[in-house]
């Protein structure tokens, strides 16, 4: 071989996927409204925290108690549990809190629960006629993640704050949703000008709200709420 100038090996390298179509699929929150009512109530509250938290199908099913903490506000994916092999901590809004507060009791280790024994499967026939029912085709259990990503994104909650929630390793897997928000982008949009002497480009009229430029480092305030069309909150 080596008078050849064969290597030994084939060394280790990076390969470009260029034809690829990486699936984002999402609902409204007028979807996920109708999907929730038409749920059964234990696949609903699974459901419901999965939209609120972004959590993975199985580690929404393993969850129990002793990996979460309520006075805390979080829940622990342990090492190992998560894709990418790492721990991690999962930050618990008013919906997920209220979620949880409902199952306890229920259950002295398992959080999701179906007739007193732990949820052991999500993609069942209830889910499938639920969705169907709901009229939501060509959605799948994962893609409540996208649909919580996508709707932090339209929040305009930042890329590197929505890989750090989800627990993502590569920025370009969250790269995916950064179209979803332009706001960061509006004030350079802006600086763009054509002076017309005949004043047939015309301007539209410009809002306060919409040159207010946010740092990405201070939080918008802004909050991941689900609310029905009576204006009741579904947690």
């Amino acid at each position: 071989m080596r008078e050849w100038e064969w290597i030994d090996a084939v060394p280790a390298f990076k390969t470009y996927n260029r034809g690829g179509k990486i699936r984002v699929r999402w609902i409204t929150h007028e979807q996920a409204e109708c999907l929730l009512k038409e749920l059964p109530r234990h696949q609903r509250e699974a459901v419901l925290f999965a939209l609120a938290t972004g959590v993975r199908q199985g580690n929404v099913l393993d969850l129990t108690w002793d990996r979460v903490h309520l006075h805390r506000r979080m829940a622990m994916v342990e090492h190992g549990d998560t894709k990418n092999g790492e721990a991690l901590g999962v930050p618990l809004n008013d919906i997920a809190m209220a979620v949880l507060e409902r199952q306890q009791g229920k259950h002295e280790t398992s959080v999701f629960t179906f007739r007193g024994n732990p949820l052991r499967s999500a993609n069942t026939r209830a889910w499938r006629k639920a969705l169907k029912r709901a009229g939501i085709t060509d959605f799948r259990w994962h893609d409540l993640r996208h649909t919580w990503a996508s709707w932090l994104r339209q929040n305009d909650v930042p890329t590197w704050v929505l890989q750090e929630l989800g627990g993502w390793k590569s920025e370009s897997m969250v790269r995916r949703y950064a179209h979803l928000s332009v706001k960061h982008l509006q004030p350079y949009a802006d600086k763009l000008i054509f002076a017309s002497q005949t004043g047939i480009t015309g301007e539209a009229p410009r809002s306060a709200e919409a040159h207010v430029t946010k740092s990405p480092t201070i939080p918008s305030g802004t909050r991941l709420i689900l609310a029905s069309q009576d204006g009741k909150s579904l947690i």
